[in-house]
């Protein structure tokens, strides 16, 4: 399996800018072996931060090995020849290091904020997507599209990748998933904050099934979990409840909009699972929700996702709330010290046998 490291930096009034932290927290991750750092892009709230090609530029800086992507870039907020030329240029300075996550966006207060349209998400998003791409492979082209129009140009520089850096874009309907795997781009499957086995039925296995049925067994899948580690039941549940329920309720306030009636048709989804988050309790959380305990309760429910659900990169969200950063370094090393090698240490000595 590979293990990655979200980073969704939540910073509550009186608290510091958390750059520091980030940084210290991507060097630990490549320290600790972990394949790659996915950053998020938010913007007018304390859940999380924007700015994120600079973000990415100097954990390329600071790093050698460990790969760094976003999840992801809202492209509705951008404009799509932008996020060409940094996602290309942030290729070479990684010399191939970055894979591209992108997506359609959800807070209507981000919308808001630059005066869009949630009803509009998916068509702006299509439509960046496509330029995005042509962008990264024609020598020149021209776009006239409903959102976009430019003459002909060239887009430089060119992705150091060929053709281009991994992309990937963010899927918790089976609809997107199929979507994805028609555009032939690899997917970030499955909310977090859900059931396992509803993981499984509604997304990983339909997952499987469609790239299966499209003969496109070549893409790959992710999935992001809220995943923290402890010494004991007890450690962790006090490390993290007050964390994880600032977090669920926040994201109940400002995930979607709650006015049924105004809701896009695109975001229908997200109503009845803000309203779950509302009531949801911690002990549901702690036991349904994600992936909490010590370090062989943890393993089981990932030996489960593997085995039963096919699912080969988990994506770990290990920093939620206001919690300590230091409490997040210590999940992390205890993660990548005890249960990361159960997963991987077998299939290296295969491969050296």
């Amino acid at each position: 399996m590979k293990f990655s490291l979200i980073l969704v930096p939540q910073v509550l009034d009186g608290m510091p800018e958390p750059y520091e932290h980030i940084t210290e927290q991507i060097c630990f991750a490549e320290e600790l072996g972990f394949d790659t750092v996915w950053l998020t892009e938010h913007h007018f709230s304390p859940y999380g931060r924007p700015s994120v090609p600079a973000i990415a530029g100097h954990a390329l800086a600071n790093t050698s090995r460990i790969r760094i992507s976003t999840a992801v870039v809202v492209l509705p907020f951008q404009h799509p020849l932008r996020v060409a030329e940094d996602w290309a240029t942030l290729d070479h300075l990684g010399r191939g290091r970055v894979d591209v996550g992108v997506g359609r966006g959800n807070q209507p207060k981000e919308f808001a904020g630059f005066n869009l349209t949630l009803h509009e998400a998916e068509q702006r998003f299509s439509e960046a997507l496509d330029i995005i791409r042509r962008a990264w492979t024609e020598e020149s082209f021209s776009y006239d599209g409903e959102f976009w129009q430019f003459p002909e140009l060239s887009v430089l520089p060119k992705p150091h990748t060929k053709p281009h850096p991994p992309i990937w874009q963010a899927a918790i309907s089976d609809y997107t998933v199929k979507k994805i795997i028609d555009r032939g781009i690899n997917g970030l499957i499955g909310p977090y904050l859900c059931p396992h086995e509803i993981l499984k039925t509604s997304y990983f296995d339909a997952w499987h099934r469609m790239i299966n049925e499209a003969g496109r067994t070549d893409l790959q899948m992710a999935h992001n979990e809220f995943i923290y580690v402890g010494e004991s039941d007890a450690q962790v549940k006090a490390d993290v409840r007050d964390h994880v329920l600032w977090y669920v309720r926040t994201a109940a306030k400002i995930w979607g909009e709650r006015d049924k009636a105004k809701v896009a048709e695109q975001f229908a989804n997200y109503t009845e699972i803000l309203e779950y988050f509302d009531t949801v309790s911690f002990d549901e959380i702690y036991d349904k929700l994600g992936i909490f305990g010590t370090p062989d309760s943890v393993a089981d429910k990932i030996e489960w996702l593997n085995k039963e659900g096919g699912l080969e990169h988990i994506i770990i969200f290990n920093w939620f709330g206001k919690l300590a950063h230091e409490k997040a370094m210590r999940s992390m090393e205890l993660f990548a010290r005890e249960v990361m090698p159960r997963f991987t240490e077998p299939a290296a000595l295969a491969a050296t046998g």
